[in-house]
């Protein structure tokens, strides 16, 4: 009768050591090394889970039959077209077709941008890597959306096909754009990004604020909504000159490509010169340096008259004081004198 119980124990705690693969709705689960006890099936030697286009890998796993739930337990990855999730922990619900990753969630996206710039005026296509962290994501893959709370960045970097791990590492060094805020949705179909609560938006030439931001791809558009803040720079016309913006509104909408700004509702604009002025007087003080400097080496071969107290000199009017001065000649800055006081210089 004992060694029934344990045969019976050992059959209910079944232990598979070869290539084991479990089925879970429409999810296929295979692990080389997997107990089952009571509708709880622990993946130890590692764990691959595929659903329609979507490859799930970690280092260990659990499915609870039950609950149809997967868990999914260090160096998780989740790849789909065009994204890749990795995270410390993910839980996948077969039944609503849904994730939520924790633990340092990271989501890579490659987004083709069309911009202006290509022959005969057609559009140009380029590639970017899009990267976002957070504290918690969602993923709903029956509406293609994904949803990140709880400090949510979100930065573009370059991107080029067959790029290295270490060009990629230094080229999130220097995002394109940068975006914080407290929540995020992403629906992939749509190309479409929506941001809300304390959103920050970043790039070379834009600082905005505001309490929500959709971000539309395929029309290359930002709205920022609520409270609406923004710091533009821009060339003046004409120039290398540069001023700032400064606008208030009910809404701004940024072109990123074109890199313009439209302020609507209620509208205040500040606009403050910033390298333009300076570059303008450090033009003048050139052209005045140089002016001096061919001065200098006119006069090189000129003598310096010198006036004696109590004696006069031909060359200098009796009215001068006594010292040493340079005759002025030809000269505009000097319409009204003819001499003026040597320096040691001179």
């Amino acid at each position: 009768m004992k060694r029934l119980a344990l045969t019976i124990l050992f059959m209910s705690a079944a232990a598979v050591f070869a290539q084991t693969s479990i089925t879970a709705g429409d999810m296929v689960i295979t692990s080389k090394l997997m107990t089952f006890f009571k509708n709880v099936y622990v993946a130890r030697g590692g764990l691959t889970a595929e659903q329609k286009d979507s490859t799930l890998t970690a280092d260990r796993g659990i499915y609870d039959r039950e609950l149809e739930i997967v868990k999914a337990i260090d160096n998780v990855k989740v790849v789909q077209p065009g994204s890749v999730l990795t995270s410390d922990y993910l839980e996948a619900y077969v039944k609503e077709d849904r994730i939520l990753a924790r633990g340092n969630p990271k989501l890579v996206r490659i987004v083709e941008r069309a911009s202006p710039g290509g022959e005969e005026g057609a559009t140009k296509i380029r590639k970017t890597r899009v990267i976002l962290t957070c504290n918690e994501v969602e993923g709903f893959n029956k509406e293609s959306r994904f949803l990140a709370k709880g400090d949510v960045r979100v930065i573009e970097v370059p991107y080029r096909d067959g790029e290295t791990e270490e060009e990629a590492a230094e080229n999130e060094k220097s995002p394109v754009s940068d975006i914080i805020c407290e929540t995020l949705e992403l629906f992939s179909n749509e190309d479409k990004a929506i941001a809300r609560n304390d959103v920050e938006i970043v790039t070379e030439t834009l600082r905005a604020t505001g309490d929500k931001a959709i971000y539309l791809n395929r029309e290359n558009r930002m709205i920022i909504v609520g409270r609406a803040h923004a710091f533009q720079t821009t060339k003046e016309a004409g120039t290398n000159a540069e001023q700032v913006s400064e606008l208030f509104a009910n809404k701004i909408i940024y072109y990123p490509d074109e890199d313009r700004t439209i302020a609507v509702g209620n509208v205040q604009a500040t606009v403050y010169p910033t390298s333009g002025g300076a570059s303008r007087d450090k033009d003048k003080d050139k052209k005045k340096k140089k002016r001096e400097k061919k001065k200098t080496s006119e006069n090189e071969n000129e003598t310096i008259a010198v006036k004696e107290a109590g004696k006069s000199n031909e060359e200098l009017p009796d009215s001068l004081p006594a010292g040493e001065y340079l005759k002025i000649e030809n000269d505009d800055d000097y319409v009204d004198e003819e001499y003026i006081a040597a320096t040691e210089e001179d």
